[in-house]
């Protein structure tokens, strides 16, 4: 996959013929940009040119998979990619648009001051996950991450559970680009942001758009709903499409067609004049 714009990351750009506006999409933990190319070229129909990226760890980036010694990374590197899309289309308004693991990284980074971006959209948001069962942030975990960092944790992600579309479950599957593991240390990280991001929401006073589907057994839709109390933005919506599980964005045909026009709608409406 070539580089994304002038960024060091690997990825692609999906652009519409009259883009109205730009979204940068953030995928979740052991997947990769290249699963939402489709998608992409969906939006671009609707005006809204589309940006994604490996995360690092992930698909094509270098580096041990699905590893990062500190989550603050991801954060960093969609940074510098609002910065590539608005300095290659100043013009446009910019979208994020983070799913499950990307959810945490959207979160952080929109916290931060970003002129150009307009709005957030969140799907499957993670941050009640690691508050059941055992719990990475215990003094027991947080030391090991530092003595073992690579120690491999199994992650459970069984594909019935991420679409009720049986195509898309065979094909998550399958895919070699999809790890069963991931580090102690990403873990450990990624519970630690999850509760930085808990702290941050209150202060975000960007348009938010938070979907979660209602058979979600992957990420509880707890999590979205505490999003949505949290936010400090007045300009907030929460859908909970009934039946739809982890991705809501790759679910059987009608409900992946309602979800582009969701969120398409959801950026036209606040597109400035």
């Amino acid at each position: 996959m070539p580089r994304l714009l002038d960024t060091t990351l690997n990825g692609f750009a999906t652009h519409a013929a009259t883009p109205v506006a730009a979204l940068i999409i953030v995928h979740g933990l052991a997947e990769y940009a290249e699963r939402y190319r489709g998608i992409a070229t969906e939006l671009a129909a609707s005006g809204i040119s589309t940006f994604a990226y490996d995360q690092r760890g992930h698909g094509e980036a270098p580096g041990t998979r699905t590893h990062v010694e500190r989550f603050d990374r991801f954060v960093d590197d969609l940074n510098a990619v609002i910065a590539a899309v608005h300095a290659a289309h100043p013009s446009l308004p910019i979208f994020l648009w983070g799913h499950s693991m990307g959810t945490i990284v959207a979160i952080l980074a929109a916290a931060q001051p970003h002129p150009a971006i307009r709005g957030v959209i969140t799907t499957s948001n993670s941050l009640e996950i690691f508050r059941r069962g055992i719990n990475p942030l215990n003094p027991f975990f947080r030391a090991l991450s530092r003595l073992v960092p690579r120690l491999r944790v199994p992650l459970g992600l069984d594909a019935t559970k991420i679409s009720g579309d049986e195509a898309v479950q065979r094909a998550y599957a399958n895919d070699p680009h999809i790890p069963s593991t991931a580090s102690l240390r990403l873990i450990v990280e990624f519970a630690a942001a999850c509760e930085r991001a808990r702290a941050a929401a209150p202060q975000i006073a960007l348009p938010w758009l938070n979907v979660h589907g209602e058979a979600d057994a992957i990420a509880p839709v707890a999590g979205s709903r505490v999003l949505h109390d949290l936010l400090g933005t007045r300009d907030k919506t929460l859908q909970i499409p009934p039946g739809l599980r982890h991705e809501v964005h790759n679910e059987v045909a009608a409900a992946r067609a309602e979800f582009v026009r969701l969120i398409a709608g959801w950026m036209h409406a606040r597109i400035p004049s």
